[in-house]
């Protein structure tokens, strides 16, 4: 799951796509390539970004870095095939949302252009060769005479130089069961954080940290042990190594699961990726030395891994995790209510909220989506949820669980839906799963959590409880006070690191 602060698809207005065709544009959007940008013919998803003078959104935020969740502002895309020698037109005829650019209402606005040549990641800045444009200033009147504003794309996305970092290493191989199923060469990476005391004579157990939507492996960086901590913050930075992951693909999050579309992922990292660490690194190469953490996505990925892979892991300590029930995927039960955009009274099933205040709706989120890649090709929550849990379609990309336009569910992919939903698998394999979630899951989530995962995981708790789970038993599920960021703040979340120590030490991988 994507956090608060991770860019998504908002926009709070009725109107949500349209697509009309007129002869003449009033307001058109030209966009060409410039000759200091590329060489050759450039093939790919072309998006306009606006921001209104009075938008809400900060004045420091660049509109190519939209859509943006605290207020809607107009998108409007189109595929197409672009060099330095000519220009390509964006008007009403174009994908756009909330609204074509002729009813854009007068003001000041902020424009930008971006071009998505590459479908690898679920961030268009982690794409080498994507173009984008410099930032202008657009008046928009009531005049009815028509208005060209122009937008070249000058700057590139340059391949990522890997920060070098003391008490970091950067690690990756080729992966053969990903290569054949994808046709390409895929590498697996990791972010490894030495102990910060490491002995050549010491093997050392491992944390194997999975991001959360839109997270990578380069994120080590803001793991690597500060030689200032304290407590058993500290005393687990000694001690361990912490590898973190990266879960992206073309689909965006892959959650570490093997699907149709996104291939043999969990298969990768415990077949490939982990035998390759523990080769190199000094690492105890047993279960109970191998653990797990993760929030909201990454969240997950530990419960999946801990119970499709319990003989690689031996513990998951998780956070937020995406829907673990899909009775209530979010809030929609995908196996018998009928739509993900109207509950049965006709309300917006919300997707997002703050209190009680409901900031996006799913119709919101799945249609902005569709903007910067159609036939979910986006990268983006749903479409990656789409990719790791569902089937192929015609085309080949990921299958819509519901349609894009009227949200009505597939009841047929939902069915395809049922071997990832942790809670079904619990229900029909007690005797294999309740053991793992007894002693070895550790599963935390906040009472108000945004994205209204608290729900799947009540499901999820209920479940267990059912089957007999005892009071004394080392795994939890707790329900705990805050939302999708604050119960990071909660002492339950802060235990973690205390009860890592007392795995590891009921093991004997540390004194």
């Amino acid at each position: 799951m994507r956090t608060i602060l991770q860019t998504a698809c908002l926009l709070l207005v009725p109107v949500l796509f349209e697509t009309t065709m007129l002869a003449e544009s009033p307001r058109v959007f030209q966009v060409s390539i410039g000759p200091e940008a590329r060489v050759g013919t450039a093939r790919g998803r072309l998006i306009v970004f606006l921001i209104a003078e009075q938008s809400k959104v900060s004045k420091r935020a660049a509109p190519v870095d939209g859509p943006f969740w605290d207020d809607p502002q107009p998108l409007f895309a189109m595929d197409v095939s672009l060099d330095a020698n000519n220009a390509v037109e964006l008007d009403d005829s174009a994908d756009c949302f909330p609204i074509p650019p002729s009813k854009l209402p007068p003001g000041r606005y902020r424009a930008q252009a971006r071009l998505d040549l590459a479908r690898s990641n679920s961030s268009w800045r982690r794409e080498p060769g994507n173009l984008w444009s410099e930032e202008v200033t657009v008046d928009v009147t009531d005049s009815k005479e028509r208005q060209v504003i122009q937008l070249s794309l000058t700057k590139v996305v340059e391949p990522r130089s890997r920060k070098q970092v003391d008490g970091v290493e950067w690690f990756e191989i080729r992966s053969s069961l990903l290569s054949q199923f994808r046709g390409v060469d895929v590498m697996l990476r990791a972010g490894v954080v030495l102990p910060q005391e490491i002995s050549p004579a010491q093997k050392y157990a491992a944390i194997y940290d999975v991001p959360g939507f839109g997270g990578d492996h380069t994120g080590a960086t803001g793991s690597r042990r500060r030689p200032n901590e304290t407590g058993d913050a500290a005393t687990l930075a000694k001690s361990t190594f912490r590898i973190v992951l990266d879960p992206e693909g073309p689909n965006g999050h892959s959650l570490f699961a093997d699907s149709a579309n996104n291939g043999p992922c969990g298969q990768a990292l415990t077949q490939e990726l982990i035998p390759a660490l523990e080769a190199k690194y000094p690492l105890l190469a047993i279960p109970t030395a191998r653990i797990l953490r993760g929030h909201s996505s990454g969240g997950w990925s530990t419960l999946w891994l801990a119970t499709r892979y319990p003989e690689v892991f031996g513990a998951a300590w998780s956070s937020a995790p995406d829907p673990v029930d899909f009775r209530r995927f979010q809030k929609v039960n995908i196996y018998s209510q009928p739509n993900f955009y109207v509950d049965g009274s006709g309300a917006e099933v919300p997707s997002l909220h703050k209190g009680d205040v409901v900031e996006m709706t799913i119709r919101q989120e799945s249609r902005g989506e569709d903007i910067l890649g159609p036939d979910n090709t986006s990268a983006q929550q749903w479409d990656s949820w789409f990719a790791a849990f569902g089937p192929k379609n015609a085309s080949g990309n990921p299958a819509a669980l519901f349609d894009p336009v009227t949200g009505q569910i597939d009841s047929k992919i939902a069915e395809h839906y049922k071997q990832y939903d942790i809670g079904e698998l619990l229900r029909s394999n007690p005797k294999l799963l309740l053991p793992i979630f007894r002693n070895r899951i550790r599963l935390v989530v906040g009472t108000e959590d945004s994205f209204y995962l608290n729900e799947a995981v009540a499901l999820l708790d209920a479940e267990l409880k059912e089957l007999g789970r005892g009071l004394n038993d080392r795994g939890y599920v707790k329900m705990i006070p805050g939302d999708h960021g604050t119960i990071f703040s909660n002492q339950a979340v802060q235990a973690f690191p205390r009860e890592m120590l007392e795995h590891l030490r009921s093991a004997r991988h540390i004194p």
